[in-house]
This record gives structure tokens, C-alpha cells and sequence, in this order.
């Protein structure tokens, strides 16, 4: 009898030992799944956070683009201006001409009339 109990201590101690095992192995592989969650989701996360930085970058080349236009648009105007100031200043000078050479006409009329 006493075999018997030694026996059964036996088989009672490794079964408990091996449920033990297989609880280790089912902890093992929760840690394992769960390490592999969470490495997913830092790399979601990291995907995420390059989608964000590439639609920044995204938007800081679409408002460096409109800037540009402005920018041409506004050197257009800028050259458009110039354009007609340097017509003005040459019909200005014209009309100068013209006056001076008025004057000297005037001028020499006047000196005439007094000899």
C-alpha cells in the first residue's frame, strides 16, 4: 500500500508539474503575442507619424508653390510698372525737349524784337 501512495505522489506531482509546464509555455507564448502586439503597434504608430510629417511636407511644398506664383505674378507687376515708368520718364523727356526748344525760340524772338 505504501507503494501505492509514494506512486500516486508520484503522478500527482507530475501532472501538477506538467500543467505548470504548459502554463509556462501558454504565459510564454501570451508574452510572445503580446511583444509582438506591441511591436505592431509601434510600428503603426511610426507609420502613422510619417504619414503626418509627409502630408506637412506635402502642405509646406504646396504653400512654397503658391508662394512662388505670387512671387512671379508679383515680379510681373513689379516689371510691368517699371515698364511704364521708363515710358513715362522718356515721354517726360521728350515734352522737356520740346519746351526747352520752345524757350530758345521764345528766347531768340525776344532778343530780336529788341535790336
Amino acid at each position: 500500500m505504501r507503494i501505492h501512495h509514494v506512486l500516486l505522489l508520484v503522478l500527482c506531482c507530475t501532472l501538477s508539474g506538467c500543467g505548470h509546464r504548459v502554463d509556462n509555455e501558454n504565459s510564454t507564448t501570451d508574452s510572445r503575442m503580446k511583444d509582438y502586439d506591441d511591436q505592431v503597434k509601434r510600428q503603426q504608430a511610426q507609420l502613422d507619424a510619417y504619414d503626418k510629417q509627409s502630408k506637412h511636407a506635402e502642405e509646406q511644398l504646396q504653400a512654397q508653390a503658391d508662394m512662388q506664383k505670387r512671387a512671379d505674378a508679383l515680379l510681373v507687376v513689379q516689371e510691368q510698372l517699371l515698364k511704364r515708368q521708363q515710358e513715362d520718364f522718356a515721354r517726360f523727356e521728350k515734352i522737356l525737349d520740346t519746351w526747352e526748344g520752345q524757350q530758345k525760340q521764345y528766347q531768340r524772338y525776344l532778343d530780336s524784337l529788341t535790336k
